[in-house]
């Protein structure tokens, strides 16, 4: 489900595709009639768990996306209630229509004229906002991220790529702040794209002052729910294009891949689920975000199909996930990374026993063919080579035995053992540890400690 890099990675559902490639849809952009005047259609959905009284309001404007939305979230909120042993709030999750664009449409247009320098001033100031809102959306989805997987010797060079304008429209998205605005501008213009550029020009702070969302705690969008339908056809048509297939076997891999129908929906459902709790922790709970991001994984990794049978319900599993969740957060805590400052100097020599190779990667024979990782001095800093096909990290001394990265984010311990003989590399990131074994056949070097 995710690397041991720690990346929060929902798109790797399935071996080399991943989730993101099963939610391509093509959301046409229709402005042909107005939807209406934003909140009459907001209900309140009350509900109880554990004998307490809780309560969603649900925007839809059909009995189908009502129910559908309604029992979603019932089930997530309770989730999260129990995860929090608090209020969940007050929240709102809007149900879109086909048709309709997606909120990320509005966003992209309001930066695009503030590049351009055609709004006011005062707005063109808040682009620094909605380029933040956008960069921790994509960073929670892990998308246009290269995969950091060490195990796959740079092979996913050759793959199908999922960007994020393709899974964009089938995408939940919490909508806050600014955001949250220019969601309601274009719903007020119908989504007209002339109407709300036209209304995004002309926008001032004064425009901005009135928020009919912010009576609540948390907004959610959630695309229509069958947007990702599409999605099948394009992958498939996208994968067999990039591999050059012949018509027989496309016919043969398409008929193969109706079988997993319902395990996508069932994917792109713990999927959105997923980003509901989320949403809520980070609206109302006292967890540290980086805890919220690890909840949530362990909250999704049940929710998607294994194709294996679980004892226990889904839920009873959900909540022993985050329980088990909780403790390794806290655990984490007792000795969190913290990343170290580099030498001011250093003396190479000191670190020249440290270079050279580590671990082994096999072929397909089983039999080793070349080292999993290699560090190389290069003037003041080192290289750390983590696959032929990718660019090496560059890391800095930090400590007798210690090297950080150039960005902070990563250190390498050298290990000792008894005798003083090197015996391998622990690589450190917030979250993560990964030891890796000095190469058998490399020269051991004796390693004199201060």
């Amino acid at each position: 489900m995710f690397s041991h890099s720690g990346r929060f990675a929902f798109f790797r559902l399935f071996p080399k595709w991943g989730l993101g490639a099963f939610l391509f849809a093509q959301v046409a952009f229709a402005a042909d009639s107005a939807p209406g005047e934003f909140g009459k259609d907001i209900q309140l959905a009350p509900f109880v768990v554990n004998g307490q009284k809780l309560s969603i309001s649900v925007h839809a404007r059909t009995s189908s996306d009502r129910r559908y939305a309604t029992g979603f979230a019932e089930e997530v909120v309770g989730i999260a209630y129990e995860t929090m042993s608090r209020s969940t709030g007050a929240g709102l999750v809007i149900v879109g229509r086909e048709g309709e664009p997606h909120p990320v449409i509005v966003i992209r247009k309001f930066l695009a004229l503030a590049a351009a320098g055609q709004l006011d001033p005062t707005m063109a100031a808040k682009t620094a906002e909605l380029e933040a809102f956008m960069a921790r959306w994509k960073t929670m989805l892990n998308l246009d991220h290269p995969d950091d997987d060490d195990d796959d010797d740079g092979e996913n060079e050759k793959e199908f790529k999922i960007t994020f304008d393709m899974i964009m429209p089938a995408l939940p998205l919490p909508l806050e702040g600014l955001a949250s605005k220019l969601y309601q501008i274009s719903w007020a213009e119908g989504f007209d794209d002339a109407k709300v550029e036209q209304k995004l020009r002309s926008l001032t702070a004064a425009g901005l002052a009135s928020d009919g969302l912010a009576k609540f705690d948390w907004v959610f969008y959630l695309p229509p729910r069958n947007a990702y339908l599409g999605v099948q056809n394009e992958l498939i048509d996208g994968v067999m294009k990039k591999e050059k297939m012949g018509l027989m076997k496309r016919a043969a891999i398409k008929t193969a891949l109706l079988a997993f129908r319902p395990a996508v929906k069932t994917a792109v459902e713990g999927f959105r689920k997923g980003m509901l709790f989320m949403t809520v922790l980070a609206a109302r709970s006292s967890e540290k975000p980086a805890d919220i991001k690890y909840l949530t994984m362990a909250y999704t990794n049940v929710l998607m199909p294994d194709f294996k049978f679980n004892g226990g319900s889904e839920r009873e599993r959900a909540l022993e996930a985050i329980a088990k969740q909780k403790l390794k957060n806290a655990e984490y805590w007792k000795d969190p990374y913290v990343a170290p400052s580099r030498l001011a100097t250093f003396d190479p020599a000191a670190y020249a026993a440290f270079e050279g190779e580590y671990g082994v990667k096999t072929g397909k024979d089983g039999k080793p063919t070349k080292p999993s990782r290699v560090l190389t001095r290069k003037d003041d800093s080192y290289l750390w080579q983590v696959s032929y096909r990718r660019k090496p990290r560059v890391y800095f001394p930090a400590g007798e035995r210690l090297l950080v990265s150039a960005d902070g984010k990563a250190t390498i311990e050298f290990k000792l053992d008894e005798h003083g003989e090197l015996t391998g590399a622990e690589e450190r990131w917030e979250r993560g540890r990964h030891t890796i074994k000095r190469r058998p056949e490399a020269a051991v070097k004796k390693v004199t400690s201060k």
